[in-house]
């Protein structure tokens, strides 16, 4: 066999590793992005009619909300879409130490709100939910007309959820009932009220965990070509 058929033979089987190398790379990148986007997204669709009922039933059951209130939760279930929301929160906490709601000692409110907020993040965690935005309060109102007077607000958040299903499943779960009282120990004046994004510069975990998976699939094919020029030097 001639030297130039050997090297056109080294040469195919060089590329055809080269491209199955490529193809398994930017496969399992492709792979890494459906299960991201199967975590993220609701798969399920709105709220049926007997998940409204029962959400209903344990809303009801929830001492301290009015018929205002339950007016309020029930549109917000009926209006659902299907896709993710966003609640935009304020919060107050208590003027100097709270009391802790078992013990009865004095501890710092913005401590103690957290043995309500860490196990609640863990479950709306695991359903796609998650702090888009916080910040603390630099002073109180620059503008403001037609509302209350500001309680002292200290803390403004948007909380990302999956979809109204996976809020009311966290909200009505037995486990977060225990655990409220933390938040209402903690917290002297309190606002949430769910919204939906219609623009803005907040880069959504779609794009950015999509430009982190490619660049690192680019930098693990560039590496592995790296890899195989050196070899085929040696």
């Amino acid at each position: 066999m001639s030297i130039s058929k050997l090297t056109a033979s080294n040469l195919t089987v060089t590329l055809g590793i080269s491209m199955r190398s490529g193809y398994t790379i930017w496969g399992t990148a492709l792979i890494f992005y459906l299960v991201f986007l199967g975590w993220h997204e609701n798969w399920r669709g709105p709220l049926t009619e007997s998940e409204i009922a029962i959400f209903t039933a344990r809303a009801q059951s929830i001492n301290g909300l009015s018929a205002e209130q339950l007016a309020h939760f029930e549109m917000f279930m009926r209006d659902d879409d299907g896709g993710e929301f966003f609640m935009v929160n304020l919060v107050g906490f208590t003027e100097g130490p709270a009391s802790h709601p078992e013990t009865g000692a004095k501890v710092d409110a913005r401590e103690l709100v957290q043995s309500y907020f860490r196990p609640f993040a863990v479950k709306i965690l695991a359903r796609a939910g998650y702090p888009a935005f916080s910040a603390r309060t630099l002073s109180g109102y620059i503008e403001a007309w037609g509302v209350a007077a500001n309680p002292g607000w200290d803390i403004a958040n948007l909380m990302r959820y999956r979809s109204r299903r996976d809020l009311l499943m966290s909200a009505t779960d037995e486990d977060f009932s225990d655990i409220h009282i933390y938040k209402r120990a903690a917290i002297a004046a309190s606002f949430a009220v769910p919204s939906q994004s219609i623009g803005g510069a907040l880069l959504s975990p779609r794009i950015w965990i999509a430009l982190f998976i490619f660049v690192m699939a680019a930098l693990a094919h560039i590496l592995h070509l790296t890899r195989r020029k050196t070899q085929e030097k040696q």
